[in-house]
């Protein structure tokens, strides 16, 4: 079957990749919509309303559509995210918890697979975090149910590959009256990955800095 019986973190870092395996784990899913129109034509109608004197409202329908039911155009925007409530400890030494540098059951700045504290099972683990870019050059994915390659689980999920997400936040808490386990909170958001991310990067930066520039100019001749 997919991979429902654990969700796995796959994080590119430090030229290498670790994976992170959590078993006891709750994923719940959430999509928003941004629409191009929603309602009458809100949106667009502001838009114009700020630029021009054009009426947009000519191009929607010639109809009257009944009270508090509007006309949408759904143009592709929104939000898809995964938020992941889990807990490591004890009962997970099989695991994997890093790169698998080290022997089971010691740690090292790269992992820490085995019977190992999970307070140092966390450390390592935020450090990859800390590390590694989580955007749409794909360096973090998320295997989950259908959403797998069979790598972590006995079959490839019915899509056959995971998800690229940007980490958007994780919370660690090691409850002092259970110091055996550590319970974790990610949020996830899925990304669209974008070849030459590197060079679309420095694209914007330049970008951002030639505006702030620009701003900085019409500031001091105001």
């Amino acid at each position: 079957m997919a991979l429902y019986d654990r969700t796995v973190l796959e994080v590119e870092a430090f030229n290498r990749t670790g994976v992170f395996e959590f078993r006891e784990h709750e994923p719940t899913r959430e999509m928003t919509k941004s629409f191009l129109v929603g309602g009458r034509g809100q949106m667009i109608s502001e838009l114009y309303a700020q630029a021009s004197d054009l009426d947009p409202t000519d191009i929607l329908p010639d109809a009257d559509p009944p009270r508090r039911a509007g006309y949408f155009v759904d143009a592709g925007g929104g939000r898809n995210q995964f938020t992941i409530s889990a807990t490591v400890g004890v009962g997970d030494e099989d695991l994997q918890w890093g790169d698998g540098s080290s022997p089971a059951g010691e740690a090292n700045q790269y992992d820490a697979t085995g019977d190992v504290n999970p307070a140092a099972k966390r450390d390592v683990l935020f450090r990859w975090l800390a590390e590694a870019r989580s955007d749409s050059g794909g360096q973090v994915h998320l295997y989950t149910g259908e959403w797998s390659t069979g790598e972590y689980a006995d079959t490839a999920g019915v899509f056959g590959e995971p998800k690229p997400v940007a980490l958007l936040s994780v919370r660690a808490e090691k409850p002092k009256d259970d110091p055996a386990v550590v319970p974790y909170t990610f949020e996830f958001e899925e990304v669209a990955p974008v070849p030459n991310i590197d060079e679309l990067t420095e694209d914007l930066t330049d970008a951002a800095e030639q505006a702030v520039s620009e701003l900085g100019n019409l500031i001091s001749d105001s």
